[in-house]
């Protein structure tokens, strides 16, 4: 029993012994791993540390080098679109040569501060080449590029500017956009001497189609030298026999036919506005002619030939009252055109009078064509002369070819023709969904007119209780047939409401006038207040060689993303004559309280120096007593060109700064 007791114990004994030394090597196994894991850590601080000690200034590029492209790119990126702009607006050209801006033969001003080169004048075509403006678009970016980066205080704080090389630019003007490449070797140090990061080639690039557009508005000019399509549209207008406007023609009449020379060249030069606008050019975007008007398609659609097929391009021609106009109509009686009398020489013949008349034209004049890249919405101008010698399309100094008179109407054949019996109802109409307003009365004494393509007719006038249909105003009468009509009421002091109508028997129209009220521009005040550091300073006027442009738009709920409902613009500038600005008013909506998105710009000379963009209640009650209208402008005088790009740029934000508009009394 003793043995066996011995035996169990050394048994026990000896597995306690192993116990412990497998504890024992556990334990220094673990310590092995940790000093092991802490030898591992201080190693890696240490190579951490002197990875992090050898960093120098340039290895920081990625950062101050994204910066400072981005500022470049940003002046690049204003340089490019301004000079674009000016070149749309300007035929071609971002600066003018003398030559033409000082020969008022040569171009079309459309502005105090603008001038459209004529393309085509007489014979002589003048079209910069697309090489010339990429030239000018190069020494454009090369000339304000420089100025722009070392202009910039917030930079020149920070950092010092090296220039290592000359700039060089190379415009690409490709099908579908422009690109901007310059080679400009700058190198950016610190304050401390340090260079910081260098940058050697700049790309920028605009949306802007300018070759398509450019080619558009080339094979416009190109095409008119040959067809004379101009000349032809309005030798057309003259041979419509327009009442005011006579060729040839007869009367059976012992009455002396008779025409004012100063009317009917202002009837003629009425029927050139209206209808040159109507021009398209197949193959771009246009607004087509229905299948029901076949004169129009065949007459008021320019082909310009296969190559021209641009459907992101619109192309329009327009002639303003206010453009140059040169004519002269002959035989004339002093200031007057007359028939010549045959007959009525003796008592048997004095019944048998005939009046006759035949008058040749030379007219001269220019039009202005806008090229316009759907896809952008950029705008390229260049203007042309309209030449017609003795009624023939003749761009030199001999008559060119044969005339092609058309059949058609004159207005009052037209409008004698009318069968139609139609009723019109016109009433006042004061409505605002926000301010709950609706008010709707009859309005009696609104003139009516019909209009159908080129033929116009005045239909009369609506009246109170008319035929006693009681509480309206109206006018019944018939009218010519026409598809397409617009039944056309006004009257003074409200705004012209027309309706699109196919004419039909008994047909009603409604017609809604709003009532208008005329604020003098002279009672407008413009005050400008400088922004310096993020606060606006005092009230000042406008200097005598700064303009202001003042537009009021009101939009109705329902009409969102069409023409507005109400917009109205004035110009402030001691520049105008005082004739002019006694005309101008702005016409605001009345009888009721709305509101107006207003936008003022304000120009020294031809920069833009600041403007004011918010939304303003109108108050009626207030609006028909003020005496006077403020509205405040934040403007930026004093700072950079970059700092005006910013306020200009965050115009919205810079509004909230000044007072709101103010109507005083």
């Amino acid at each position: 029993m003793y043995k066996k007791r011995l035996e169990v114990d050394r048994y026990s004994s000896n597995s306690s012994h192993f116990r412990g030394i497998m504890n024992s090597k556990g334990q220094v196994t673990i310590f092995i791993i940790l000093g092991l894991v802490i030898l591992l850590a201080v190693v890696l601080v240490i190579v951490l540390r002197n990875q992090v000690g050898t960093f120098k200034p340039g290895e920081i590029i990625p950062t101050e080098k994204g910066k400072v492209e981005r500022f470049l790119e940003v002046c690049m990126d204003t340089i490019g679109t301004q000079a674009l702009s000016k070149l749309g607006l300007q035929g071609g050209y971002i600066n003018v040569p003398d030559s033409i801006a000082q020969n008022g033969l040569v171009h079309l001003r459309t502005s105090p501060f603008t001038v459209v080169p004529y393309w085509a004048y007489g014979t002589t075509t003048a079209i910069p080449s697309l090489e010339q403006i990429k030239r000018d678009l190069d020494k454009d970016m090369e000339t304000h590029l420089r100025s722009c980066v070392f202009d910039t205080s917030a930079f020149k704080e920070v950092y010092t500017i090296v220039e290592k090389s000359d700039i060089t630019a190379d415009t690409q003007i490709l099908d579908g956009k422009v690109i901007f490449n310059v080679h400009w070797d700058v190198e950016i140090r610190n304050k401390a001497g340090e260079v910081v990061t260098e940058v050697i080639n700049h790309v920028v690039e605009s949306p802007v189609k300018l070759k398509k557009v450019y080619e558009t508005a080339r094979r416009v000019v190109e095409q008119e030298m040959k067809d004379m399509k101009l000349e032809d549209i309005t030798q057309d207008l003259i041979a419509l026999e327009h009442p005011q406007v006579p060729v040839s023609g007869m009367d059976i009449s012992c009455s002396e036919k008779k025409w004012k020379v100063s009317e009917v060249k202002d009837a003629l030069k009425h029927l050139l506005r209206v209808n040159i606008r109507e021009l398209r050019v197949k193959g771009t975007d246009y607004v087509e002619f229905p299948e029901e008007l076949p004169y129009y398609q065949n007459h008021y659609i320019w082909d310009l030939g296969d190559e021209v097929q641009n459907p992101e391009v619109g192309v329009t021609f327009s002639y303003e009252d206010s453009y140059p106009f040169s004519f002269e109509v002959s035989p004339r009686s002093g200031t007057s055109l007359k028939s010549n009398q045959l007959g009525g020489s003796t008592d048997i013949l004095k019944a048998l009078c005939l009046q006759s008349w035949k008058f040749v034209y030379d007219v001269s004049y220019p039009v202005l064509v806008t090229v316009r890249d759907e896809t952008t919405g950029y705008t390229f101008k260049m203007a042309l002369t309209v030449h017609l010698q003795k009624n023939i399309p003749n761009r030199g100094s001999e008559a060119g070819r044969t005339s092609s008179f058309l059949e058609v109407y004159p207005d009052e054949e037209y409008c004698a023709g009318a069968k139609i019996p139609m009723t019109i109802f016109s009433s006042t109409l004061v409505s605002n969904e926000e301010s709950g307003v609706y008010d709707k009365q009859p309005l009696d004494k609104v003139s009516l007119s019909f209009t159908c393509l080129k033929y116009s007719c005045e239909m009369g006038s609506t009246e109170y209780n008319f035929a006693n249909m009681g509480n309206v105003a109206a006018y019944r009468t018939v009218f010519p047939n026409c598809v397409g009509g617009i039944v056309r009421g006004s009257k003074s002091g409200y705004k012209d409401d027309w309706k699109r109508v196919v004419t039909s028997d008994n047909a009603e129209v409604q017609l809604e006038l709003a009532p208008l009220y005329s604020f003098p521009v002279q009672q407008i005040r413009v005050l400008k207040h400088e922004i310096v550091d993020g606060k606006a300073g005092k009230a000042a006027s406008l200097d005598d060689d700064e303009t202001a442009v003042i537009t009021f738009t009101y939009q109705k709920k329902d009409q969102i993303g069409v023409e507005p409902f109400q917009e109205s613009s004035v110009v402030k500038s001691a520049a105008l004559e005082k004739t002019v600005q006694d005309q101008q008013k702005l016409e605001l909506l009345a009888e009721a309280d709305f509101r107006y998105q207003i936008d003022v710009k304000v120009f020294k000379d031809e920069t833009m120096m600041g403007g004011y963009e918010k939304n303003w209640m109108v108050l009626w009650d207030q609006l028909q007593v003020a005496d006077t209208m403020v509205i405040h402008v934040p403007v930026k005088e004093k700072g950079s060109e970059e700092d005006r790009f910013g306020l200009l740029l965050g115009i919205g934000e810079y509004s909230a700064l000044v007072p709101a508009p103010e109507l005083m009394r």
